[in-house]
């Protein structure tokens, strides 16, 4: 099993490359819905340390489910008992699916979640809500569920230590969502903030979360065959983009394709060809030392010990996959080995063109 402690307890977070999961509790309905395979437990095992869910409200009789979902609802207000969640009756949202799958539901994901980290307690998760309804009683079943296992420490996750987080789930609400939760559930109540910088918006030290630049998708009317270098195309775009942003933010790259039409398993497989993957190391390469060459301020050498340090800030951190697996997943920790390469390459660029100017 992959271990990200190995690298280093006081690695920090914005130092290290992981594995992300797209749409992670997916794991069945149409060609064009399922994301995933495995469950919450089967893809931290397989070395996934970022989770993107997107929860809502679904029917259930007598009560409403927090489920994760992939697709278009239509909703309604209505007062139930959220399963698993003690406190009895409470106004909530619930949701129909009008186009797409409902997936796992949260119990069994945090389940999951504090299992890991409990029987594996030198690692991490780290659960990214986005795109929910309900995002108080998300919070309250968190806080309920994970217990102890909960990170409830403060402060600038990207710069937080691999020894910092040891043994704890994460939780990290959208902007949006924290804009909808109790005061009492922030920082140190056990809900943290992630900010995509992308969207705009300045990278803050005293922000209580994490911030990171990236976004997925592409066209839903790419015609097929095409989607593979729409997204590597897209990608290293925002990679350049994200160069210019301060030192600490900590970057996101996809290597998935989106559509309504086609079978998103089989443009995966495609995707994990022996020569796509060439592209997705040169990609991640290729954001890597853009992203050197940007933020190195020209008074600063590179070949310096303060170069090496600035140079080690930033990386494509977190590689967001479908259909995770230990092999896709150990594609991606080994980006971490590129790392020492990678930075001797540009060092030796910098100091190339400094001989020139």
């Amino acid at each position: 099993m992959i271990k990200y402690y190995g690298l280093g307890a006081e690695k920090r977070l914005n130092e290290i490359v992981m594995a992300g999961s797209h749409d992670a509790g997916i794991t069945g309905g149409g060609g064009n819905a399922q994301t995933q395979k495995l469950d919450i437990l089967g893809q931290a095992l397989a070395g996934v340390r970022l989770f993107d869910l997107r929860i809502a409200g679904a029917d259930s009789k007598k009560s409403v489910e927090l489920k994760t979902y992939h697709g278009k609802q239509t909703k309604s207000k209505v007062t139930k008992n959220i399963v698993g969640l003690q406190g009895g009756a409470q106004k909530v949202v619930q949701s129909r699916m009008a186009l797409g799958t409902w997936g796992e539901s949260l119990l069994p994901i945090l389940a999951d979640a504090r299992g890991f980290v409990t029987t594996y307690s030198t690692e991490f998760l780290l659960l990214k809500f986005d795109k929910c309804k309900n995002w108080e009683q998300i919070a309250a079943l968190a806080v309920q569920e994970l217990g102890n296992t909960l990170y409830t420490a403060s402060g600038n996750l990207n710069k937080k230590t691999l020894a910092d987080l040891k043994g704890k789930v994460i939780v990290l609400f959208t902007s949006a969502g924290l804009a909808e939760i109790d005061q009492q559930y922030h920082g140190a109540g056990g809900i943290l903030g992630i900010k995509n910088l992308s969207s705009g918006g300045d990278y803050k030290s005293d922000y209580n979360g994490l911030q990171y630049y990236g976004k997925g998708g592409t066209d839903l009317t790419t015609r097929k065959g095409k989607s593979i270098q729409e997204n590597y195309d897209k990608q290293l775009k925002l990679m350049k983009a994200g160069a210019a942003e301060n030192p600490n933010v900590m970057g996101m790259m996809y290597w998935t394709t989106t559509g309504v039409v086609g079978n998103i398993r089989k443009r995966n497989k495609v995707m994990w060809q022996p020569q796509n993957i060439t592209e997705l190391q040169r990609l991640w390469s290729s954001g890597m030392g853009d992203a050197v060459k940007e933020r190195i301020p020209d008074c600063i050498d590179a070949s310096s010990y303060v170069g090496g340090l600035i140079l080690k800030r930033f990386l494509p951190n977190i590689v967001m996959i479908d259909f995770a697996s230990p092999r896709k997943c150990q594609t991606i920790f080994d980006l971490n080995r590129a790392i020492p390469t990678e930075l001797t390459k540009m060092e030796q660029l910098m100091i190339e063109i400094r001989k020139l100017v």
